[in-house]
């Protein structure tokens, strides 16, 4: 197991394909009744976001497949682990040249999203890995908002970690592609202060 959240857990699986021993993160979801409009629309975007995307900053949708209680996405395996991870073992606050080449590369994946007009709105620490190359990759697209352009208000739904929440969400009036900013923003403080 590489880690649980509410939505499911992710393991570790091998491709058993001969000669091919790739590793990848599987993640697997409990089916719930089909009037769990949350879940459902949860699993949706998720999908969706994920094979929609080409950008090397977020991680890849590799296969998607179901039983008749569980759903399964075959994702990218991320050996380095994630930032939230990374911040704690550090024990002080990032240099500010670490701080700016991490912030960069989350940028390129924020801005991919934005391009396609999607709204990521779970910006965390433990919402970013790291690949084998030492690259920065977003995982966890459940909460994100589809077809939401450079409008402050084309969003209403509250949600995200309470940590990690921009003024515009906490005060419940619509929110745009700059709630994702403002999120990079707070990732890069917490990098070099700690």
């Amino acid at each position: 197991m590489l880690g649980k959240g509410s939505f499911g857990d992710v393991y570790l699986v091998k491709d058993l394909f001969p000669n091919s021993g790739k590793l990848y993160a599987m993640k697997i979801l409990n089916k719930r009744p089909k009037h769990d409009e949350n879940w459902l629309r949860y699993i949706q975007t998720e999908r969706d976001v994920l094979a929609s995307s080409t950008s090397p900053f977020i991680v890849k949708l590799h296969f998607a497949f179901q039983t008749q209680a569980k759903l399964f996405l075959v994702l990218d395996f991320c050996p380095g682990g994630d930032l939230e991870t990374m911040i704690s073992e550090e024990k002080k606050p990032f240099s500010e040249d670490k701080a700016k080449f991490i912030t960069a590369e989350i940028l390129m994946a924020i801005k991919d999203l934005h391009a396609r007009d999607i709204i990521y709105r779970d910006l965390k620490p433990d919402n970013v890995v790291i690949d084998k190359q030492g690259h920065m990759r977003l995982i966890d697209f459940g909460m994100a908002k589809m077809n939401v352009n450079l409008s402050q208000k084309g969003a209403k739904t509250f949600c995200g970690s309470i940590k990690y929440l921009a003024p515009e969400m906490l005060r419940k009036m619509g929110h745009g592609q700059a709630l994702d900013w403002y999120l990079l923003g707070v990732l890069f403080y917490e990098m070099i202060v700690g």
